[in-house]
């Protein structure tokens, strides 16, 4: 998604929203996904959205939900009515940026993170001491996006099942909790990958389509409203609310 090709999708969408009043929070879980904030109010890079921008749109659609009313909710198996928070890969401004906002509005939020990323020493990336520090943080919770970040879809099944075991047995081991909740890297996943993510007893998987989670069928692929670089807070309430859905893949 390009810049031109977002300002023309948000005119359709402010089309959309108009004609239809879209609610979709009461219709089950709407879950936004994040990924990296900045702080050089830069926009070229789609997943990592300027520190100012994020802010707002938290508050816009806090204020929103407010008003609907509609409850935050925290990320599960459970389609629940509402509005549920992600963060994919585990970057630092997780606990840097966003955590501070969240714990403002008390919005429960979900990160996944990527073993290889946090053992990286990449300073763009949570380590491990930091996602204990995480995890006290009032609402925020942890699941995986994999080993290596690898697309599921392009390993074998031992390759595959060695990649959840071993992320999942690390992070269990760091933190001293259960995981049963991953995010598809690259939002890569078919039916193979979901039997293979059920057997090994995960019980939540979020990927990277437009939705709304209503039913338990869905709960190995739990649809999600990206966030991008370039929202305003008034396009990520439109997102929020469904004005995108028919607009996205």
């Amino acid at each position: 998604m390009n810049r031109s090709k977002f300002l023309l999708a948000s005119l359709v969408a402010g089309v959309t929203g108009a004609v239809r009043s879209n609610n979709k929070p009461s219709q089950g879980t709407r879950v936004l996904m994040y990924h990296d904030i900045n702080h050089d109010n830069r926009v070229d890079d789609v997943y990592s959205l300027p520190y100012a921008r994020f802010c707002q749109g938290v508050a816009m659609v806090a204020a929103w939900a407010k008003e609907m009313p509609h409850a935050f909710v925290s990320f599960s198996d459970t389609p629940t009515p509402g509005i549920a928070v992600t963060f994919d890969d585990g970057y630092r401004s997780t606990l840097r940026d966003a955590a501070p906002i969240f714990v403002e509005h008390r919005v429960p939020f979900h990160v996944f993170v990527t073993k290889a990323y946090v053992e990286s020493r990449d300073p763009r990336y949570l380590t491990a001491s930091q996602l204990l520090e995480l995890l006290k943080v009032p609402g925020a919770t942890l699941g995986l996006h994999g080993s290596t970040h690898s697309k599921f879809t392009q390993l074998t099944e031992d390759s595959l099942r060695r990649e959840l075991h071993e992320s999942r047995d690390w992070l269990q081991q760091l933190i001293g909790r259960e995981v049963t909740s991953l995010s598809y890297p690259h939002g890569d996943f078919d039916l193979r990958v979901k039997s293979v993510v059920a057997e090994c007893g995960f019980t939540t998987a979020a990927c990277s389509n437009i939705g709304t989670f209503h039913d338990t069928a869905q709960a190995l692929a739990i649809p999600r409203v990206d966030v991008w670089s370039f929202d305003s807070p008034q396009s990520t309430v439109a997102k929020t609310r469904g004005d995108w859905d028919a607009l996205l893949p």
